[in-house]
Order: C-alpha cells, then structure tokens, then sequence
C-alpha cells in the first residue's frame, strides 16, 4: 500500500475512527500519537456524534450518511465547527445533517455553511473595541477591533516608522507601535492614497454624480470603501494630484508593452490596479506590501510588460516556481529530490493570473479584495 492510498484510507474512515475515539479519554490518546490538543478536538467530536444530543434520530441518520459517504476527520470537524454556532434547540443538528448531505468539493460546502450560519443568525460579528489577554510566561497580548480604515491608516503609520526590514513584521512593528502610544513618533500619518484603487468605468460614473452610495471598491492595501469614502478621498487631496488609468483587455489582461528590466512606476500601478492583494491563493497581503513579480522570469527571457507582470508578497515570490515547464523537479528515476519542493507558478489564463499547481490545476485567490481587482471589473 502506498502513501496516496494510505492517506485515502485515513481521509475515508472518520466515523469509524471518531466511534472507537468515543470510548477513549484525550489522554489515553495523547502522547506518542498526537498532541493533548488534537486528542480533545477529537474526543469532543466524537462526544458530539455519539453522545446525548437534543435531536437523537437527526444525529442517528447523519452519523448513518456520514459513514456511507465515508467523510474524513476534518470534512466532519469542519461541518460541526460552523453548526455549532446555532444556539436555538435542534438548529445545530440540523445544520449537521444538511451539510453532511450536501454534496460539493471542501470548499463548496464550507462556503455554503458559513452562508447558512448567517442566514440562521449564528455567527456573532466583530465588536469594536481593545481587548487585553492574560499573563503568559511575562508576556500579555493586546488587540484592538475598529473599523477597516482606522487600522489600515494605523497600519501604514507603524509601517512608514519601521527601521529594520530584515526583522519578522509583527517585531518590526513593535517600536514604533509604541513610539506612538507614547508620544515619541511623528503621530498618525494622514493617508495618501498611493495605494491603488480598482474601480469600473460604470461604478465610476455612478460615484462622479454622486449616486454611488451602494459602490463598493477595493484598495491595494487589502480593504475597500464605499463611493462616498472615494469622493470625501478626493475631495480631501488624499488621491494626490495625479489619476493613472489603466485600460485591460477581458483575455490578453493589461495593455501596453514595455521592455525594461526593472518594473516602472507606472507598470507597478497597473499591476497593483489588477491584483490588489496577492494573487496566490488563501493569501491575504495587500499588493503595496508586494513585490512586483515576472509570470515568465526575466532571466528565462520573460518581458518586463504589463501582461507579463503581477504582485507576490515575499514569502509567494520566493516559492514560485521560475523555471520553465517545471523544470526544477526534474530527475533521475530511484534518486531522491532535491532542492526546493515544487509549489508551483503563477500563470496567466484568460487574461487572469493564477496558481498552476504541480498537477497542472489552475487555482484562484478567493479572497473578498482579489476578486475585485480591475479584471474582475470588466
């Protein structure tokens, strides 16, 4: 039996293995097996599949489908993650039995839950505010809820301050974090929107009367704003003095052609107008934390042209796969690999840029700010 199949047997057995879990204490299991924490994640779950529920023959018929479907440990902990969230007698059951039933990929169903949470009314919104945790080892944490804009400004202020790239973000932002609560920096930067800011021609005209209350953009710096907020921006001189337009065609992408090495001001913009978080998928950080990236590397004749370039974030950057037609994992049969793993490569298709993943498959960011970039607008 090979590692794919062994997998598949563990990913096809998870009312099985979650009914024999059922009789354990977590620290019978933990140990040499797995973590204490892993162990009470599946004892609980276990609890909630096989011990006392409000809705017994619900929970019997859903266990029943689960082990017919053979479902997975985590497709199991994910769907009792969100139907947990309904607090209204029977509701969490029958959120369960709905999703077990649902046929769709992982992600499919997640989308679909998270949706149904929101329409029962059981997912609790972010409250603004500052919460402060507990000791821990001579440590205690600090985080503070607002809205998008405040952070985002605040952001920016500590990123403007800080004075050692080389250090991890969250202990380069430290200093001047409190630089400023203590009065010692420069105080809070007012906002000049350098960032890029996608918006369509339909959606701009709307704002330009004054009718786009209900428009929605993105900015490159992972957050959005209303039509209202765009024009109190320009109204204000937070817009600077200059307006770049880009114009992208629906499959070729970005329009124009430009042959030096290095990305200009204006080729980061447009790039910026198209992917305004990194592209690479499940990542979040804003395209002005990005590193202007070649799809087809410069040194394997790749152009610097705006079809040509895209936004990766450092750690993306540094992973993707250069070489051309995967060349990196090339080798001798009965040699181990070498080098780096194969993550794959940003491509363009269809006039989008896309993860190839090493089998081939074109994958997307889904991420609420990616798909609102300026190709997603035409």
């Amino acid at each position: 039996m090979n590692g794919q199949q062994i997998i598949k047997l563990f990913y096809t057995s998870g009312i099985t293995i979650l009914r024999d879990v059922y009789e354990c204490s977590p620290y019978d299991l933990a140990g040499d097996l797995m973590p204490l924490n892993t162990a009470r994640k599946y004892t609980r779950l276990a609890d909630v599949l096989f011990g006392p529920a409000d809705s017994p023959k619900v929970q019997r018929d859903s266990v029943a489908l689960a082990e017919a479907r053979q479902l997975s440990l985590e497709y199991l902990e994910m769907v009792n993650k969100h139907a947990k969230k309904l607090q209204k007698r029977g509701a969490a059951w029958r959120l369960r039995a709905e999703l077990i039933a649902f046929e769709g990929t992982f992600e499919e169903v997640e989308a679909y839950a998270k949706k149904r949470v929101t329409e029962e009314g059981g997912d609790t919104k972010k409250k603004r505010g500052v919460r402060v945790g507990r000791a821990i080892d001579g440590l205690r944490t600090i985080s503070i809820t607002d809205t998008q804009r405040r952070i985002t400004d605040l952001e920016k202020t500590l990123d403007a301050a800080i004075t050692n790239a080389d250090q991890p973000r969250s202990e380069a932002l430290l200093e001047p974090f409190w630089d400023l609560v203590e009065g010692t920096g420069t105080g809070l930067i007012k906002p000049e929107y350098r960032t890029v800011i996608a918006i369509g021609l339909e959606d701009y005209a709307k704002v330009s009367c004054g009718k786009g209350e209900d428009v929605i953009v993105a900015l490159s710096d992972g957050t959005t704003m209303t039509g209202a907020e765009f024009i109190n921006a320009a109204m204000e001189g937070s817009l600077g003095d200059k307006l770049y337009v880009g114009l992208f065609h629906p499959t070729a992408g970005p329009v124009n052609l430009y042959e030096a090495r290095f990305a200009s001001e204006k080729l980061r913009t447009w790039a910026m107008a198209e992917n305004l978080v990194c592209p690479w998928p499940d990542c979040n950080v804003p395209a002005d934390r990005c590193q202007v990236h070649h799809i087809d590397a410069h040194k394997h004749g790749g152009h610097t042209k705006p079809s040509n370039l895209t936004m990766l974030c450092k750690y993306h950057n540094g992973v993707n796969n250069d070489a051309p037609d995967g060349q990196r994992n090339k080798h001798k049969p009965g040699k181990p690999k070498r080098g780096k793993p194969n993550r794959g490569r940003m491509r363009r298709h269809r006039g989008k840029v896309r993860l190839q993943t090493p089998g081939g498959k074109l994958v997307s960011n889904t991420d609420h700010v990616s798909s609102m970039g300026a190709m997603d607008l035409i």
